[in-house]
């Protein structure tokens, strides 16, 4: 696949992506208004805190998503029809058998949910509020595994339309049912039934995209192939550990050690970070199959060359946005739903770094993960769920809810420094110490505006949130932005970027 088809179908997915991410903002702030307005806090700490459990559960999947996903590039580019049905045979597989593990696992942690659940004695009816999340999610892997095709194919436009369309009509219709009833049991049954008839659709759909999905045939992998996804798996086993200790125990550490309460205040500020994320992310992701190819046909020099390029722009957007969320975030959240909804400073704090942290290793986590490069640091990832726990766990005793998100940004720090170690050593064959002296120095550039921003939004007398917002907006949106391009301004990766932005604004229209 030659340059340009990459770059068309990396802009038509971050196209479609950023349509679908700004509708779906637009109407989660609203869903979110009438959640808390209807149903409370409370609330909104319970669906948190299950879908974090959910999330925990989610480890069965043992990384056999993101195996199959490499596996596909491959084949996809040579229409190799046969080893594609053996594939999706697998998965096919591999995923009843998650569901039921899940599903087992799921039902037995039923009796300790008194244990998790603190602080919301007007909540009834927990134990069938968790399984309608139980169902939601065994459903996930019994039906959405043929879509994963679509992604290795480049065309996860198609999957971000018809996920647009589902999530516009369960939530429209889940506002009109808050409204009138104010059930949170009926809220969750709506999106568990339709979600469920969504997933049923996209796997109709995916079969009409490829026709041979729907024949019925006994094509399997060869010992040789299977020997090979066996072994990605294997890696991917520690970090999916890793994924989900680290970004699927916070809630329960939270809920435990101080209120499941508490874990909804903190949801609206996850959400809106998570936003901004999913909107950034997109344009990164959108590219990542285009970089399977890449790698497939390019020479080392130019895989370099396109991964500066990648990680710079990473920087211009995770820093630039992870400063705008920590100078803003507070006055919006009391525009938006009052002051009473708010968190410590020093927890909105470490939620932002983590989120710059995570953000910075976008870049090479999609490099990584398209050439494959899953066992070299697989124990990474345990590393790192060990540190979160434990710092979690003994910081939130003592230093109540910052100490939970400090476990957090601490153990993400073992994966920012591993990653890039990983990549140059095993993919470019080269020190990663230029990289990691340049990373230094975009944190510090990074944590020094944000700081005194922040001074002069908390010293200056505003009078209310509203002017503050209104003055901090447009200040801390362009500040960042002029002192990039003074800084970066004669670099080749500020000279790409400028060029491809301009290239990007004149495809997009003409995809309009």
């Amino acid at each position: 696949m030659k340059q340009k088809n990459r770059t068309q179908y990396a802009l038509k997915n971050f196209f479609w992506a950023t349509i679908g991410n700004l509708s779906n903002s637009l109407i989660s702030f609203i869903s979110r208004t009438v959640f808390i307005y209807t149903l409370g806090a409370s609330y909104l700490g319970i669906n948190g805190l299950f879908t974090n459990i959910l999330g925990m559960l989610s480890l069965t999947e043992l990384g056999v998503g993101a195996a199959i996903s490499f596996s596909l590039y491959k084949p996809l580019a040579e229409s190799d029809i046969r080893k594609i049905q053996a594939l999706i045979n697998f998965y096919r597989i591999a995923y009843r058998i998650i569901a039921l593990i899940v599903a087992v696992l799921g039902v037995s942690l039923i009796p300790f949910l008194g244990y998790v659940v603190n602080g919301v004695d007007e909540i009834e009816n927990i134990e069938l509020i968790y399984c309608i999340f139980l169902f939601d999610s065994i459903t996930s892997y019994l039906i959405s595994y043929k879509t994963t095709i679509l992604n290795a194919d480049q065309r996860n436009y198609l999957v971000t339309n018809i996920n647009l369309v589902i999530k516009l009509s369960i939530t429209i219709i889940q506002i009109i049912y808050l409204l009138i009833y104010r059930n949170f049991i009926g809220y969750l049954i709506i999106n568990a039934v339709l979600q469920l008839v969504g997933k049923l659709y996209l796997n109709w759909f995916t079969n009409r995209q490829y026709p041979y999905l729907r024949k019925k045939n006994s094509s399997k992998l060869s010992k040789e192939e299977r020997s090979i996804i066996f072994t990605k798996i294997k890696a991917l086993i520690f970090h999916k550990i890793g994924g989900v200790s680290v970004y699927q125990t916070s809630n329960i550490i939270t809920s435990i050690f101080i209120s499941t309460k508490v874990v909804g205040l903190v949801s609206n500020f996850t959400m809106i970070i998570n936003l901004v994320n999913t909107f950034i992310a997109s344009f990164f992701n959108s590219a990542t199959a285009g970089f399977g190819n890449l790698i497939a046909t390019e020479s080392r020099e130019k895989q370099m060359e396109i991964t500066k390029r990648y990680d710079f722009l990473c920087f211009c957007f995770f820093g630039w946005s992870s400063i705008c969320l920590f100078v803003l975030m507070k006055p919006f959240i009391i525009i938006w739903l009052g002051p009473n909804m708010l968190i410590d400073d020093a927890t909105i704090a470490l939620l932002c770094l983590n989120y710059y942290f995570t953000g910075m290793r976008v870049g090479l986590t999609n490099v990584k993960d398209a050439a494959g490069i899953f066992e070299p640091d697989k124990w990474v990832p345990v590393c790192q769920a060990i540190l979160n726990i434990t710092i979690g766990v003994i910081a939130a005793y003592f230093l109540g809810l910052p100490g939970v998100y400090l476990g957090i940004v601490v153990s993400g720090l073992v994966a920012s420094i591993s990653r890039p170690y990983i990549v140059y050593k095993y993919m470019f064959h080269r020190s990663c110490m230029p990289y990691l002296a340049e990373y230094g120095c975009h944190l510090v550039e990074v944590v020094l505006c944000a700081a005194i921003l922040s001074i002069v939004s908390h010293n200056i007398p505003f009078g209310n949130a509203y002017i503050q917002f209104g003055t901090m907006l447009p200040i801390t949106t362009l500040l960042p932005i002029a002192l990039l391009y003074m800084r970066y301004r004669k670099t080749e990766e500020m000279r790409y970027c400028i060029q491809m932005t301009s290239n990007i604004i004149k495809r997009l229209r003409r995809q309009k």
